[in-house]
This record gives C-alpha cells, sequence and structure tokens, in this order.
C-alpha cells in the first residue's frame, strides 16, 4: 500500500496588476478564502488540497467525510499550517533544493519506486507533482520549527526517567498501543461558560460513542485535534508515548473501548484504543553493507551500466579501495560520501532486491552486478550482527519516547496559543461576506 505523507501547506504569490487598457484578454484572479496574519489561502490551493485527501482516503479505501464537515475541518488546518509557516519563516528557517530532492528520493524508496516511478504513480491520482513537492518542503520546514521550538522548551531529567520506569514496573516494554483521540478544544483563560458548552459537547460526543457511532466519524466531525481528517488517530505508541493524561485509562482498556472526558489546558480529550499488540521480538539481525550504484539514463544504457559495475567489480578485487570507487562512481551521493556505506539494517529496512543479495554473503565478499527499482548495485557486506536489546538499549528507547511525548504536549500547547493569537479573517468568495475567527 502506498503511504502518503499528509501534508498541509499554503502558497504565497505576487505579483504587478496591469490596467484593463493594457490587458489583451481577461485574466482570472483566484478567490481568496482566508486571511492568515500577513498570509491569504486561495480557492486554488483548497482544491489542491482536496486532491491529495481525496487520493489518500481512495488509497485506504475509506470514506470522505460530508462535504461541510470535511470543509471545515480542512480550512482549520491550512490556517493552523499557514500560522506556523510564517513563523518558520520568521526564524529563518529554509528547506534547500537539495534537502527536498533527498527527501523525495526517500519517500519513492519507502513506497519501493523509484523516484521516477513514483512521479508517475501521483500524477495517475491526479496529484500535480509540482505541488506535491512543495508540500513535501512544508512539511520538512514545519518539522525543523518543531524541533528548534522543542529543543528548548522539552527535556527529560534522570529523576523523570527512573520516576517512570519506577511506577512502569516490567510492563515496560510488553506491548504498544494503538489510539484514537478527540479534542474539544478550550482557549486560554476560558471563561466558565466555554468549559461548560465544551464538556456538554464532550458528554454528548460519549453519548454517540455508547449509541454505536464510529470513533472516527466523530472525530472527523467533532475534533480540533490536527488528527480529526485522519479519523483522530495517534497510531501506535509505546507506553512512554502515551500522552500522561491517557495513560491509566489506556492501560485498562480493552481494543473498542472508549474513555473521556479528560481535561488538560487543551481541552477535553476523548480517547480509544484500537488496538494493542505484544512485543515479544527482542533480538533483531542486522546486515551492514556498502555499495556503487549507477542508473541507466539517455547516455548509459541498462547494458553499458552494468558492464561498467563488472569493470568496477574486477578492480576491487584486483586490490582497488571499494570506497574510493563508490565516492567517484557512485550515484546515491549520500552513501557515496560515505564511501557506499549505508550502515547498519533490519530485515526490511532496504528494498527486496537489495536485501536478497546480502542475504546471501559472507563479510568482505562483493556481489555481482545487480538491478533494484533504483539501478545497478555491487554490494559488499562488511558485518553480519545479532542485536540483543539490552538494558541500556532500552533505557535510551525509554527516554527517546517520554521526550518525544513531551516535545508533542509542549508544541501542541504552543499551536494553540498562536491560533488563539493569530489575525484570521474567513471570506466566503461567492457572497463576499467576511467571518472574523
Amino acid at each position: 500500500m502506498i503511504r502518503f505523507v499528509f501534508l498541509f501547506f499554503c502558497f504565497f504569490f505576487s505579483g504587478s496588476f496591469l490596467t484593463a487598457q493594457v490587458l489583451a484578454a481577461p485574466i482570472a484572479i483566484d478567490a481568496i478564502v482566508a486571511i492568515v496574519d500577513e498570509d491569504i489561502i486561495t480557492r486554488s490551493e483548497v482544491a489542491s488540497r482536496l486532491e491529495i485527501i481525496r487520493a489518500e482516503f481512495a488509497t485506504n479505501n475509506q470514506r470522505l467525510p460530508k462535504a461541510e464537515v470535511l470543509n471545515r475541518q480542512l480550512m482549520e488546518l491550512m490556517i493552523n499550517e499557514s500560522i506556523l509557516v510564517q513563523r518558520a519563516k520568521k526564524r529563518g528557517i529554509k528547506i534547500s533544493d537539495g534537502q527536498l530532492n533527498q527527501a523525495m528520493m526517500n519517500l519513492a524508496k519507502n513506497n519501493q519506486k523509484s523516484l521516477t516511478e513514483f512521479r508517475t504513480f501521483l500524477i495517475a491520482q491526479g496529484i500535480n507533482y509540482i505541488k506535491y513537492r512543495e508540500k513535501i518542503r512544508q512539511e520538512m520546514l514545519l518539522g525543523a520549527l518543531r524541533r528548534q521550538y522543542t529543543a528548548r522548551t522539552a527535556s527529560i531529567s534522570e529523576a523523570e526517567l527512573n520516576g517512570f520506569i519506577g511506577q512502569s514496573g516490567d510492563g515496560l516494554e510488553k506491548a504498544e498501543y494503538n489510539i484514537s483521540h478527540i479534542l474539544i478544544a478550550l482557549p486560554d483563560a476560558a471563561s466558565p461558560e466555554e468549559i461548560n458548552f465544551a464538556l456538554e459537547s464532550a458528554n454528548d460526543i460519549l453519548m454517540r460513542l455508547r449509541q454505536g457511532i464510529e470513533f472516527s466519524s466523530l472525530a472527523n466531525e467533532f475534533s480540533s485535534g490536527s488528527t480529526a481528517l485522519q479519523g483522530g488517530s495517534l497510531g501506535w505508541r509505546g507506553r512512554a508515548e502515551i500522552p500522561g493524561l491517557f495513560t491509566d485509562a489506556v492501560l485498562k482498556m480493552q481494543p473498542g473501548d472508549f474513555a473521556g472526558p479528560l481535561r488538560n489546558p487543551s481541552g477535553f480529550h476523548i480517547i480509544t484504543l484500537n488496538e494493542r499488540r505484544a512485543i515479544d521480538q527482542i533480538l533483531t539481525e542486522q546486515t551492514q553493507s556498502r555499495h556503487i550504484l549507477i542508473r541507466a539514463n539517455d547516455l548509459i544504457s541498462e547494458e553499458k551500466a552494468r558492464n561498467r559495475l563488472v569493470e568496477l567489480r574486477q578492480r576491487i578485487l584486483n586490490g582497488e579501495d571499494f570506497a574510493v570507487l563508490a565516492k567517484s562512481n557512485s550515484v546515491d551521493y549520500i552513501s557515496a560520501s560515505a564511501g557506499g556505506d549505508i550502515g547498519w539494517m533490519a530485515q526490511g529496512g532496504t528494498v527486496e532486491a537489495y536485501q536478497a543479495v546480502t542475504d546471501t554473503l559472507l563479510p568482505g565478499e562483493i556481489s555481482k552486478p545487480f538491478k533494484s527499482l533504483f539501478g545497478w548495485h555491487i554490494v559488499e557486506v562488511t558485518g553480519h550482527r545479532t542485536l540483543n536489546e539490552t538494558a541500556e538499549v532500552k533505557l535510551n528507547k525509554v527516554r527517546e519516547q517520554l521526550l518525544r511525548q513531551k516535545q508533542g504536549e509542549a508544541f501542541q500547547i504552543w499551536q494553540q496559543r498562536l491560533r488563539a493569537e493569530a489575525y484570521v479573517i474567513i471570506s466566503d468568495p461567492d457572497t463576499g461576506e467576511d467571518t472574523d475567527v
């Protein structure tokens, strides 16, 4: 299944307006549907976003929310993303074309396709590839903003780590939990009336859940969380990654159970446990390898690419240094800079054709040329190992999970504050009516 990155974006534009006398033909002006601080959101941007959402829902065999629900949730998501993009740019955060190109290659690889095949697939889904690239750039931009903000606002002390482990006991690494949630948001310094209204809304959702209405549909319609259009899904979480507010309830749940309303500064939450799975695998088989990649193109045929690797392999067998030849010949430029080394990879960490070869090689052996989705390779295995998750490794994993969870909570609170402080006008381009939100 193609794994889309669910991304949100807006585009800036500028231009000069010519008088009617100068224009030889009328020019269609894109309608503005929202003003967000110093940015705007246009009708065409909303339409482009809908293309992505429809493709994602179709790929995952999901039913789209009702049109009015989808439009409302989509507008709120785009407003929030616009606020964060503006904040990132004010902080001087940029994503270079080189960084973007590497991200696109990684995305194609994760979908077991070459970049050309991935581009073709997206176009076949009716998705504008150029705009999709810019969505990836924005996702990277917001990821950098999140890392920059949380690096200064969230950390895990040894006391917190030891306290969490002491409370968790032996069950810490025995299970993972697939959770979804609905957020009924509250503003900062909410009035008693606002709190009561939010609480009534949360209780109304709980009543609907008891009547058998699907959790994901209610999340689509009512949640203010960033994953509302994904049915409120928070995905699989280790115990340390479960928000502290939810932990006690989740650990007592059976799949299908729900709980709430749970209150924190963000608002009232309703949660459900979709699935729970045991973690039995402790030993991990890994392989370290290095390779040289050559791709066929308009100047190099498939046969010439393969023959070039036959020649390079023989030179290595004759005593030349693999790393030196990788740096000067491989078109996998990231690994080439490291002498062709791709590091330690667990099973499934590389494409099937590559792994099938490395699984058969002993350390020091060099493969004959073979073809994968990315082109022609020769590969040398430099080591096999079985990684045992020692107590120290598990401790580091728990520390990382706790940090991610704490960073997520800090960033969510900051994002809600930015949204509350933002100047936002939503306009109906058909009626010309504006709404200050």
